[in-house]
Formats: structure tokens, C-alpha cells, sequence
């Protein structure tokens, strides 16, 4: 008999609190403190290795401290560039396109490939980010919010204000059924709704499935407000069930 999600995740918790306590350990040793098989757990390990959890060796397998290696952060580089080719694919030539300054949605700026388009960000990385001569970058101006480099403020607002666009793409912290769209830095809440108000066309959301259930303190918009949540395969189907009902295209994107 097939495995439910809450059994696969319950065992796959057990598995992380186990790789938790002991930093590391042998698939045989996982195998006989999980009581399951280890096909099983060699299976639980190569899906947490590409969510960036848990470092494999020959034989057995590492947790990954909070200070994530080099090769998790690459993994969920490949997921965040997932998501925002197939956000990319939404822009249509000769579009204005808003984008706020998630790490994912900056993403699409380099997969447009020949589309000319004009982009409105408050995002400072977006300057040097590389991409096509036809693709024009138009930044928000206002005050620097270092470290994330997020343009914010009452000038950054205004501009916002008196702009409109065919279509915006933002990421988040938090994207939640009962809670929206969520993010923990209140000045870019504040940009983050009215890209969403002043958007005339598709509103995409990116996230990846950490985000996906999650809440965070500044609300930057309803669900009702979107139309798409791009999110990947390892996102929680209760939750992705949930905010389908709410009217929310979801996509999930194979990794």
C-alpha cells in the first residue's frame, strides 16, 4: 500500500530530527532507528538532498547547519531559477513589467532572452544583473535598505504610485491560505501592495516551498489579489489545495 504525504513527510522529520542529533549517520543505521527499509531511506535522502536539507556521502548521509553550504545554496539557486524561467515565460514582448526584490523574481530578468520589455523594480541588484540590450531597467529610487539593497521609502512609493504595468512578478517570505501574501520588512510590504494595485494584468507570485504555509509579520497582499503562485514539487499539497480554492492558478515546477 502507497504511502500517504503526512506519512512520507512524518517519517522524513523523523529521519532529519535523527540526522539532527547524531550530525550524520549510515543508511543502515537510519534504516534500524526509522524501522523502514533502506531503499526507503536511500529514496527520503536523495528527495532531501535536492530540497537542500541534508548532505549525502557514500553510505550514509550529513545534516545541513544552519549556515548552509555552498552546495545546498546552489540547490535552491536551481529551484529559485526554475520558477523564475517559467514566471519569464508569462512576459510578453513590449510589456512593462514590475518586479520587487525577491531573489526570484530578480531572477527573470536575465531569462527573457530577446523580449523587449521595460522593467520597474525597486531593487538595486537589477542594475547589475545581466541581460538582453532590448530590456530596459527602470529603478523606483528611494533609500537603500542594506543588506537585501531594497529601494523603500516615501520616494520609492510615489513612484510606484504614479506607475502602472501589464504584469508583476513578486516573491515573498510567506505565502499562506489564511494569511496572504506575507513578508517580514514593513517598508517592503508597503511597495510589494501597491505593485499588486497598480498592476493592470497577470499578478505572479514566486516561492519556493519553504515559503509555501508559511506566515511572516507585514501583509503585502490578499490571495484574491493574484493569479498564479509558481512554487516547486516539494511544496505541501494540503496547503497548495488550500490556496487553489481561493481562486490561485498553482504551477508547480518538477525539480
Amino acid at each position: 500500500m502507497k504511502a500517504s504525504y503526512e506519512e512520507i513527510k512524518k517519517r522524513q522529520n523523523a529521519l532529519l530530527k535523527v540526522l539532527d542529533q547524531t550530525k550524520q549517520a549510515t543508511v543502515s543505521n537510519l534504516a534500524q532507528e526509522l524501522s523502514v527499509s533502506e531503499v526507503t531511506v536511500r529514496r527520503d535522502l536523495h528527495l532531501l538532498e535536492k530540497m537542500a536539507l541534508i548532505e549525502r556521502f557514500h553510505g550514509g548521509a550529513r545534516i545541513i547547519d544552519a549556515i548552509q553550504t555552498n552546495d545546498a545554496l546552489e540547490k535552491i539557486e536551481q529551484i529559485k531559477k526554475a520558477l523564475a524561467q517559467k514566471a519569464a515565460s508569462f512576459i510578453q514582448n513590449g510589456q512593462t513589467v514590475f518586479l520587487n526584490t525577491s531573489s526570484t523574481a530578480l531572477l527573470c530578468v536575465s531569462e527573457l532572452q530577446e523580449k523587449r520589455v521595460n522593467i520597474i523594480t525597486n531593487n538595486v541588484k537589477a542594475s547589475t544583473v545581466e541581460h538582453h540590450p532590448n530590456t530596459t531597467i527602470i529603478l523606483s529610487g528611494g533609500e537603500i535598505r542594506f543588506p537585501k539593497e531594497a529601494l523603500v521609502g516615501d520616494i520609492a512609493i510615489d513612484s510606484f504610485s504614479k506607475m502602472k504595468a501589464d504584469i508583476a512578478i513578486i516573491g515573498c517570505n510567506g505565502v499562506s491560505p489564511e494569511e496572504g501574501i506575507t513578508t517580514p520588512v514593513l517598508h517592503e510590504a508597503k511597495i510589494n501592495s501597491l505593485i499588486l494595485e497598480r498592476t493592470t494584468g497577470l499578478k505572479i507570485v514566486v516561492a519556493d516551498y519553504r515559503k509555501i504555509g508559511t506566515t511572516t509579520n507585514f501583509l503585502s497582499g490578499s490571495l484574491k489579489m493574484i493569479n498564479y503562485l509558481i512554487t516547486d514539487s516539494f511544496a505541501d499539497p494540503k496547503m497548495i489545495k488550500q490556496i487553489e480554492k481561493q481562486g490561485v492558478i498553482v504551477i508547480q515546477i518538477p525539480i
